[in-house]
């Protein structure tokens, strides 16, 4: 598959299906099921907000993927492979928990199974830079993203109307399947082009390899978060901050779908327009952002996530609580925040992008990427024990608040300005996304 254009595209559009797929799983399907058997919006929230703390710390262990070669069981090939037996098996164990007695041990699969997908990840990106054509890689990374929705859609919408016909047990076995089938097309379709191409290390050099690793990773980050001028420090800040009011985009707004009487197949069929409209949005944003200006186009973006938050937080604010919401109004609203999200998401890329060293792109983006995944992580957690202190209303209004802060350090991302010139490092990281 990886000797041909086409063949190299399809495959990694298919190795992004089974990224997407215990996403949209984990947000959507299983956050409205906790809901919906009663479980508090703050456990909802920190079960979300466990499932990306993986993501925000993969870098720690990345570089193992490239050093820990596997070349004579099939290279990168044999890394997703057992990555993606092992998301299956740990999948198969949340299934088996009782959520409401065991929440912790709940909590301890989800990142286990998560330090797996992240891990299976790095093994495909890594893969996709030793295989993609330099005139590949624009083309490639936009299947590989298209790729990742459908597996969200799938996992989210797909599974919950799985389980309005048969029941949620049976939405864990259809999900499994998924993953066993995009398992079935590594084994049998995809091969490492660099498999057998060198010999195996002794674990002491590999060890060796990957502190040096390790340390030059730290090193670059300290050369373009703090040796580039003002703006990546910025930049530091801007991430660990909100993407603009988050509330409707995280479990809250999961939770809250249930409250206000939407049935599975409500949320799901919202989930998968949601999806849509983000994409859309995306393209749109950049599109805006390329004529009008990033940073304009960005604090209107984020700006305009406050809107739906705070004709919400009115409309739930009143006497009748969530009844004062009907289930078309919160379509209208939650379709005209993924709008707005997904507007922003590509612009904000693009202006992360500007602030990075190009001597330490890969590096440096990653680290940015990082601190966003622990701002997903973060919000979730503590929006969800909001709700429960505060209700929907009161929590939806501070969102909107909170929200203005970043849209006030967006005038200071400017560009980067180097500095210095990078340090040599022990081996290279892979890109980890």
């Amino acid at each position: 598959m990886l000797d041909t254009r086409r063949g190299r595209l399809t495959t990694f559009g298919i190795l992004y299906i089974c990224e997407g797929l215990p996403l949209g799983f984990a947000t959507i399907a299983l956050a409205a099921y906790m809901r919906r058997t009663g479980m508090d919006v703050a456990q909802v929230g920190a079960f979300i907000g466990s499932f990306y703390l993986p993501w925000a710390f993969k870098w720690a262990w990345a570089p193992l993927i490239d050093l820990i070669g596997l070349r004579r069981v099939g290279g990168r090939k044999a890394w997703i492979v057992i990555c993606q037996v092992l998301m299956i098996i740990t999948l198969y164990g949340v299934s088996q928990i009782d959520y409401a007695r065991h929440f912790d041990l709940l909590i301890m699969m989800v990142i286990v199974h998560n330090i797996f997908a992240a891990t299976c990840d790095v093994a495909i990106d890594s893969l996709a830079v030793n295989s993609l054509r330099a005139d590949e890689l624009g083309q490639g990374n936009g299947v590989m993203f298209a790729g990742a929705y459908i597996g969200q859609g799938l996992g989210g919408g797909g599974a919950l109307f799985i389980s309005g016909m048969y029941g949620f047990d049976i939405s864990f076995l259809y999900v499994s399947a998924l993953l066993c089938l995009v398992l079935a097309f590594v084994i049998f379709f995809v091969k490492d082009p660099t498999a057998a191409s060198a010999v195996g290390e002794k674990s002491s050099e590999v060890w060796q390899k990957f502190k040096a690793s390790l340390g030059g990773f730290v090193r670059e980050l300290q050369l373009g978060f703090f040796k580039s001028g003002k703006g990546p420090l910025v930049g530091v800040f801007f991430a660990l901050l909100p993407f603009g009011a988050m509330a409707l985009g995280s479990g809250v707004s999961t939770a809250l779908q249930v409250d206000i009487g939407m049935t599975d197949n409500h949320i799901a069929q919202l989930n998968i327009y949601n999806t849509a409209i983000s994409g859309f949005g995306c393209v749109l944003g950049g599109w805006l952002a390329d004529r009008l200006g990033k940073r304009k186009m960005l604090a209107l973006f984020y700006g305009l996530t406050l809107l739906p938050t705070l004709y919400l937080a009115v409309a739930i604010g009143g006497e009748s609580g969530v009844s004062g919401i009907t289930i078309p109004q919160f379509f209208v609203a939650s379709l005209a925040f993924s709008m707005s999200m997904g507007m922003h998401y590509g612009t904000s890329a693009a202006i992360f992008m500007g602030l990075t060293n190009p001597a330490i792109a890969a590096t440096q983006f990653t680290g940015f990427m990082a601190l966003r995944n622990l701002t997903i992580s973060y919000t979730n957690t503590w929006q969800g024990a909001a709700v429960d202190a505060w209700g929907y209303s009161v929590l939806l209004y501070a969102d909107a608040a909170i929200a203005i802060i970043p849209i006030l350090v967006i005038p200071f991302l400017v560009g980067r300005k180097a500095k210095e010139t990078p340090p040599s490092l022990g081996a290279p990281l892979p890109e980890a996304g």
